[in-house]
């Protein structure tokens, strides 16, 4: 489960109602501190096929390497990266 992407990298779907709420806080606590995110929504079968990754709505990937499968906030993601 590797990407070729060395930033953090999060693939997700809208299965869960927090998802964008959290997608939201995410993208401006990485601006905030200057952190490189990526996102990667997952809406179509096609994508879905395709993810590197066992996945149910919520992958992360940090230098290329898979880290959970946890829908993660800012403070998660700060303890993460740390």
């Amino acid at each position: 489960m590797k990407i070729d992407n060395q930033d953090f990298t999060i693939y997700y779907s809208n299965e869960c109602p927090y998802v964008e709420y959290e997608v939201n806080e995410l993208t401006k606590y990485a601006k905030e501190n200057k952190i490189k995110i990526n996102f990667v929504k997952i809406d179509s079968l096609e994508k879905a096929k395709n993810v590197p990754c066992i996945f149910n709505n919520w992958a992360n990937f940090y230098k290329g390497e898979f880290v959970s499968n946890t829908i993660l906030n800012a403070n998660s993601l700060k303890k993460l990266i740390e």
